[in-house]
């Protein structure tokens, strides 16, 4: 029998086993919970990769789970704190090292930190519903400093921050320049899941019926 984990029975995410579902905001304290359990998915991995990225791949659903470890992660969230997305970005980034497949599904909303993290699934195993969307953008920050120095230092940071989101979305996506830039300096938009289809940000559409849209379907 699988046994959900959520001991603090947070209304932020819950996981079974392998498998993730991301319900609320990133913030520390389930998210703190939640990277724990990620560790311990990634130590049950095979030491040595078994999934061959050059193959061609019909489906999401085609890699069997016997022979490729599968993390699954379906994602509704309006974001949150980017050191929490980082800490899962980089434990997911181990987990693909060591062979799993990462396969992230947008159920409704990947706003912000949400969408950084359903872009970085494994290449052909990023999924939306017909339904869902993506929004882009840097979000915002405050500076309390005690003196201009300090400040410059926060404001130094902050930048750093946003230079490592924008290379995310030039590394996982097929968003023009022109575009991260703008989104990521603005209020964002919100991009439907044919948008998203097009520019990148995901691989497949789940329509109506269960119909399966992408790899350049209409």
């Amino acid at each position: 029998m699988t046994q959900i984990i959520n001991p603090n029975k947070s209304p932020h995410y819950i996981s079974d086993d392998n498998c993730i579902y991301i319900l609320g905001d990133f913030e520390h304290k389930t998210m703190s919970e939640l990277i724990g359990q990620i560790s311990t998915m990634i130590r049950q991995l095979p030491t040595e990769p078994i999934y061959k990225a050059n193959k061609k791949i019909v489906s999401p659903y085609d890699i069997s789970a016997d022979s490729n470890p599968i993390i699954d992660i379906f994602i509704d969230s309006a974001g949150g704190d980017t050191n929490m997305l980082n800490d899962i970005s980089t434990l997911l980034n181990i987990a693909k090292m060591r062979g799993a497949i990462i396969r992230t599904t947008v159920l409704s909303r990947a706003y912000s930190c949400g969408s950084l993290l359903a872009i970085q699934g494994t290449p052909g195993f990023r999924i939306m519903s017909h339904c869902a969307q993506h929004m882009i953008h840097f979000g915002s920050f405050g500076v309390q400093a005690d003196s201009e120095k300090m400040a410059k230092h926060i404001l130094e940071n902050a930048l750093r921050k946003k230079e490592i989101t924008h290379d995310k979305y030039k590394t996982y996506t097929k968003m023009s320049q022109k575009d991260i830039k703008r989104l990521t300096t603005s209020e964002g938009e919100f991009w439907d899941a044919q948008k998203c289809l097009n520019n990148g940000l995901c691989d497949w559409i789940i329509g109506e019926n269960g119909i399966l849209i992408g790899r350049g379907q209409r």
